[in-house]
C-alpha cells in the first residue's frame, strides 16, 4: 500500500539522518532534552522546599466584539468580553533521576449580556520524565474543560472535554542526533451542545510518532517525522472513522536567537475508510517563524496546510489552508507596535451529491504593547475578521477592540 510505504519511508530516512555523525559518542552524560527541563527549573521565579514554581496571571482579549458569534444564525450579537485567568507550573526534581511537573491553569470567560456563554475553562497537564545519560523516557496525562470557539469553521462557542495520555522515549547516541518516539491518545467529548456536536465529533484520536533530529549549528535543528494516526468515532452512522499516514521534515530554531519558531512541511494520505467519503493525498504544513532584521525590526510569517474534522454530518473533514505575515517595530524598549495579516481559506470536498463548500478567510490585526515593569505588560489590539463563503449565510465581518494584561510573577 502506498501509505504503509510512505510512513515507512520517512522513517528509514529519520533513522539515517539521525545517525549521521553517530560514531561521535556523547560524553556529556546529559541528554539535550534532560539539559532543557533542568534550565526551565532554574528559571523558575519562586523555591519552595524542593518545588520550583512559576506562576502567570493572564486578562486578555478584554473589549468590544461585533459579533461574538461570527456570523452565526440571526442577527449579529455585540457585547462586550473578556478572559482571566492564571497558569501555575511546578516542578519537583528528586535525585536528579526524576522529574514531576504539573501544569494547571483555569480561566474564566465573561460576556456582559449574553450570560449563556459564561463559563470556567480549565486546563491541566502532569508528566513524569525518567532521566538516565542517554534517555529520556516520559509519560503523562492531561484534561481541559472549555467552551471555545475551536476551529474556524464555528461559529459559536462549544463545550468539549479531553482526556489525554501520552508516553515517549528520547534517545540520544551522538552530541548532536537524537531519536524520539511517542504516542498519544486523546478522547473528545462534546457533550450536550445545540448543534448535536457530539454525534458527529465524539471520539478518540490515536497518534504514534518517530521523529529524528540532527543539529546543524548551535541554534538550529533538522528534523524528519513519520506519523500514523486513526480516529474512532463514538457514532457509527458519523462514517468519519479514518486513519492517517505522515512524514514530515523541516527545521527548528532556538527561541534566543535572531531567527526563531519552526518551519515543518510535509506530505499526508488521509484514509476516510468509509468508501462512500472522500480521500486525501497532499501536501500539509504547520510553520511560524520570525526574523529579527534589525535590533527595533521583526518580522514574521506562518504557513498552516491540514486536515480538520468537519462539524457537518454531510462531510468527513475539510482542508484548512492559512498562510500570514506580521512585523514588530521596537519604538523602545519598552514599547513594541504590531501589524499582523492573514488569510485562508476552508476547502470542502465534493461528497454524495452535496454542493462544495468553500470559504475565505481574512483577518487583520495591529497592537502596541507596553512593558510596565519587568514583569508586567499590557497591549492595546485591534482586529477585523471577514469571511466569504459560497454559501451566503455563512459570511461574516467581526470586528474586535480592546486590551491584554500579562503580569508574570
Amino acid at each position: 500500500m502506498i501509505r504503509r510505504k510512505v510512513f515507512i519511508l520517512f522513517s528509514l530516512i529519520a533513522i539515517y539522518i539521525g545517525l549521521v555523525g553517530a560514531e561521535k559518542s556523547y560524553a556529556q552524560g546529559k541528554t539535550r532534552l534532560g539539559r532543557n527541563l533542568e534550565l526551565q527549573m532554574q528559571n523558575a521565579r519562586f523555591s519552595l522546599g524542593p518545588f520550583r514554581i512559576s506562576p502567570v496571571f493572564v486578562l486578555s482579549n478584554a473589549g468590544y466584539d461585533s459579533d461574538i458569534y461570527y456570523g452565526g444564525p440571526g442577527e449579529p450579537i455585540e457585547d462586550l468580553t473578556f478572559t482571566a485567568g492564571a497558569a501555575l507550573d511546578v516542578y519537583l526534581p528528586l535525585k536528579k533521576k526524576i522529574i514531576f511537573h504539573i501544569y494547571e491553569s483555569p480561566q474564566y470567560v465573561y460576556y456582559k449580556e449574553t450570560e449563556r456563554e459564561r463559563n470556567l475553562n480549565n486546563y491541566f497537564r502532569g508528566d513524569v520524565y525518567l532521566l538516565f545519560n542517554r534517555f529520556v523516557a516520559s509519560g503523562g496525562i492531561g484534561r481541559s474543560e472549555a467552551k471555545l470557539r475551536w476551529t474556524t469553521e464555528t461559529d459559536i462557542p462549544i463545550f468539549r472535554k479531553e482526556n489525554l495520555v501520552q508516553g515517549s522515549l528520547f534517545w540520544q547516541p551522538a552530541l548532536r542526533s537524537s531519536f524520539n518516539f511517542s504516542y498519544q491518545m486523546t478522547r473528545h467529548d462534546y457533550g450536550e451542545s445545540d448543534l448535536e456536536v457530539a454525534d458527529k465529533l465524539d471520539r478518540d484520536e490515536t497518534y504514534f510518532n518517530f521523529t529524528a533530529y540532527r543539529d546543524v549549528s548551535s541554534r538550529t535543528r533538522l528534523f524528519l517525522d513519520a506519523e500514523y494516526g486513526f480516529f474512532d468515532f463514538a457514532n457509527p452512522s458519523s462514517m468519519k472513522d479514518s486513519q492517517s499516514y505522515g512524514g514530515y521534515g523541516g527545521l527548528e530554531f532556538s527561541p534566543m536567537g535572531k531567527i526563531r519558531g519552526r518551519v515543518k512541511i510535509g506530505y499526508k494520505y488521509f484514509d476516510s475508510i468509509r468508501p462512500q467519503r472522500k480521500d486525501y493525498r497532499g501536501i500539509v504544513g504547520d510553520s511560524k517563524a520570525s526574523v529579527r532584521l534589525m535590533r527595533a525590526f521583526v518580522v514574521r510569517a506562518s504557513y498552516k496546510r491540514d486536515i480538520e474534522f468537519s462539524i457537518f454530518s454531510d462531510y468527513t473533514y475539510y482542508l484548512e489552508n492559512r498562510y500570514g505575515g506580521g512585523v514588530s517595530l521596537y519604538m523602545s524598549r519598552d514599547i513594541r507596535l504590531d501589524y499582523d495579516y492573514s488569510q485562508g481559506s476552508n476547502n470542502y470536498p465534493q461528497e454524495l451529491g452535496i454542493p462544495k463548500r468553500h470559504d475565505e478567510l481574512k483577518v487583520h490585526a495591529v497592537g502596541i504593547y507596553l512593558r510596565l515593569r519587568k514583569d508586567v505588560a499590557f497591549g492595546v489590539i485591534a482586529s477585523r475578521w471577514v469571511r466569504d463563503s459560497n454559501l451566503d449565510e455563512r459570511d461574516f465581518d467581526r470586528y474586535f477592540v480592546g486590551f491584554n494584561l500579562i503580569y508574570d510573577f
